[in-house]
């Protein structure tokens, strides 16, 4: 019985002694999370006024837009707070897309920035958070939703058809008689 709970006791040791705790490197990074989101880009999208009264009605996308504004000089310690209320927005801006509004690029986007908040959100939650990870994603999502804009804008742009008939009704409205009934020449 001896001769058992000896070996027993040697096999516990060497296994045990063979088990060693894997060493977690450090994350290198160039950026801490003190630091703020520096946004790179000098391109800054504005809605046509016709895309801004339709959007100006849809709460997922001013909630939204508000989020990435706040977002664009938010530390890397803010971001990650963030991150999850980040998903939840871009997750109701996609699902909640009026009709006016809704088109395959429009839903593509909204997917875009529904995915990467939640990149976002993963990186966050991570054991080992590595900073410029999070930065970069933070930023592509600036940079989509800049995107995203651009796209309802498009929506809005006058087509070829469009701009003629327009020329079209123009023309017609300066050939009708005016109030003394006749037709002028040129206006």
């Amino acid at each position: 019985m001896r001769k058992f709970l000896l070996l027993f006791t040697l096999i516990a040791l060497f296994s045990c002694a063979e088990k060693q705790e894997a060493k977690v490197s450090e994350v290198q990074s160039e950026r801490k999370f003190s630091e703020r989101l520096e946004h790179n880009s000098t391109r800054t999208v504005n809605l046509l006024p016709e895309a801004r009264q339709v959007a100006g009605e849809w709460l997922a996308y001013a909630t939204a837009q508000n989020e990435i504004q706040n977002l664009e000089n938010s530390t890397g310690m803010d971001i990650m707070d963030a991150s999850n209320n980040l998903v939840q927005i871009m997750e109701n801006l996609n699902t909640s897309i009026p009709d006016t509004l809704r088109s395959t690029a429009v839903e593509a986007r909204t997917n875009v920035l529904y995915t990467k908040a939640q990149v976002l959100h993963q990186l966050s939650t991570k054991k080992q958070k590595n900073p410029d990870e999070i930065f970069d994603v933070a930023g592509d999502l600036v940079v989509e939703f800049d995107n995203f804009k651009l796209q309802l804008n498009e929506l809005f742009l006058k087509t070829p058809e469009n701009f003629e008939t327009e020329l079209d009704q123009e023309f017609e409205e300066s050939m009708e008689p005016d109030s003394t009934g006749t037709v002028p020449l040129f206006r």
